[in-house]
Formats: C-alpha cells, sequence, structure tokens
C-alpha cells in the first residue's frame, strides 16, 4: 500500500468492501439501468456487472441469481411508493382529496414505467407468487396508517363522510391491491387505478368532479 493510499483510508477496493451496503445499492442501480436499457429478460448478471464497474464474483458477494436482483428491486419500488404516500400526507396546505389523488398518482408513475411493467410481470408467474404475495403483505400495513390519515383529514374536512378512517384506508388499499393481482395486463392497468380511485373517492362520501393528471 502506498503512503496515499494509507492516509487516505487504504485501497479503494478496499474502502468498498467496509461499505458493503453502498456496493449492494450500486448493483442494484446498475441492474435497473441495464433492465431499462435492455429488458429485464434479455438481460444477463454480466450486462449488471459491466454496468457497475465490478468484477462477477463481486455481484455473488451480495446475490445469489439474477432473480434476487429483481426482488431488490422490488422492494426498492415498495418503499418509492411508501415515500410517495408519506410526501403526500406531509404536504402542508394540500386538501385530503389532493392527498389521495397522489396515492393513485405514485402508482400509475410506476405503472407507465417500462422497467417496472417488465418486473411486473415477472412478480406475477405462478413461480414468483409467493415472493409477489410477501412483498405485498409487507407494504399494505404500512401504507395503511397514511392513507388512514388521508381519510381522518378528509372527514374533518367534511368532503368524505366516512365513520371508520381505519376500515375505509384497508377498503381502499385492498381494492388497489386486487386491481394489481386481477388486472395482470400492464396497459390496462393505469385506466383500472384511476376508475378504482374514482369509486373509493365515492365511497368515502365525496361527490366532486374528480380531475386527473394522467390519461385515463
Amino acid at each position: 500500500m502506498t503512503d496515499s493510499q494509507s492516509a487516505s483510508g487504504g485501497s479503494l477496493e478496499a474502502r468498498r468492501t467496509r461499505n458493503p451496503e453502498k456496493r449492494r445499492g450500486d448493483l442494484i442501480a446498475a441492474a435497473k439501468r441495464v433492465f431499462a436499457k435492455k429488458g429485464v429478460a434479455a438481460s444477463a448478471v454480466s450486462d449488471i456487472v459491466k454496468a457497475a464497474g465490478v468484477a462477477q464474483g463481486t455481484f455473488y458477494l451480495y446475490f445469489a441469481t439474477k432473480n434476487d436482483v429483481i426482488n431488490a428491486l422490488a422492494e426498492q419500488m415498495a418503499e418509492t411508493m411508501v415515500a410517495a404516500v408519506e410526501r403526500a400526507v406531509a404536504g402542508t396546505g394540500a386538501g385530503a382529496v389532493d392527498k389521495l389523488l397522489a396515492l393513485r398518482d405514485a402508482i400509475l408513475d410506476m405503472a407507465n414505467d417500462s422497467t417496472s411493467k417488465e418486473l411486473a410481470a415477472i412478480y406475477h408467474r405462478p413461480e414468483n407468487r409467493a415472493v409477489h404475495d410477501r412483498m405485498a403483505g409487507s407494504l399494505t400495513p404500512r401504507l395503511v396508517p397514511l392513507v388512514e390519515q388521508i381519510v381522518s383529514q378528509g372527514i374533518a374536512e367534511r368532503v368524505f363522510t366516512a365513520e371508520e378512517p381505519r376500515v375505509a384506508a384497508w377498503f381502499i388499499l385492498g381494492g388497489l391491491h386486487m386491481l394489481e393481482v386481477g388486472f395482470a395486463d400492464p396497459e390496462v392497468l393505469p385506466s383500472a387505478v384511476s376508475s378504482a380511485t374514482a369509486y373509493a373517492l365515492r365511497a368515502l362520501g365525496y361527490c366532486a368532479a374528480i380531475g386527473t393528471s394522467h390519461a385515463e
């Protein structure tokens, strides 16, 4: 090791080794870029490591197979969804209806993303059903209290007539989940999500016309 390497904390590879979470994140980001460019099915581990600028053996320190990095991307998509709803709930000055529509828009943004469409098709395969259900089972409980806050705000604003915010939140998220399961065709899902959101607002007691920011 040179004096400069010692002074800066060791070699580049050693520093990377001491930060495994960053390396794992770099591989996931590289996989997302490769999938977006080549498609999920046509991409290989060799493509991912080339995009990440690492040796192929490094990939297998973090993931056993390409499917494992696909599942890691799915978890990242779920985190993106939760973050979008958290931002909607935290939005100062936004009404409850606008916040619920922000949830719809977050779902539609993901549904319109080409890589997300491919990943969704993979998760809906029978052999991946357990992974899909496990992720859905962990995501929904995290979203329920956030949607419950939106419903409670709508009741306080007198734009919703629902009497049980938590039950209403489960109803909304359960309906969206069943849409995601039932409409495997990615071309159909966006219009179905928009229609389901409009229906949910009516079920909450909201009677005004519902605007959209996505084409239905």
